[in-house]
């Protein structure tokens, strides 16, 4: 075939065959053929720091078009869930009656499970008397400390 096409005149003879042929050649010669790979890695590795969720939304949804997911699709939901493993508590506010099932309504949730974070933790720094939203382990009621 590509002898065939060699004899064609460029003018002449434009036709989507020789396009899709020269697509197809450069495609195979000048694109990053590891770049899916590296972006199914970084998806994989990909965990939210809180307060930025804006910035983990952005950064998630440009890899799941590099990797070519369907964003509705579970395997996509799985992975966006994976990324706020190390958040339990914000799953925890997720997961609560009505569980959103669609990526479009987790994601609008931990927005604004974020949001308001981010407002509880903004105020308690004005207050010195408030808590804010932090990583604590539980404390025993002093009645129920073992005495040593």
């Amino acid at each position: 075939m590509l002898d065939a096409l060699r004899r064609l005149h460029p003018v002449q003879h434009n036709i989507p065959a020789v396009w899709n042929f020269f697509e197809t050649e450069f495609q195979n010669k000048f694109t990053d053929s590891t770049g899916e790979l590296r972006a199914q890695n970084q998806l994989d590795r990909l965990k939210f720091c809180f307060p930025d969720i804006d910035g983990h939304i952005a950064e998630f949804k440009d890899l799941i078009v590099k990797v070519n997911y369907n964003l509705a699709s579970q395997e996509a939901i799985n992975l966006f869930l994976k990324g706020f493993n190390r958040n339990r508590s914000l799953l925890d506010k997720v997961f609560t009656p009505l569980v959103p099932v669609t990526y479009e309504a987790m994601k609008r949730q931990l927005i604004a499970i974020v949001k308001s974070m981010q407002l509880v933790n903004s105020i308690a720094g004005d207050s010195p008397n408030f808590r804010p939203f932090q990583r604590t382990t539980p404390q025993l009621p002093r009645g129920s400390q073992n005495a040593s």
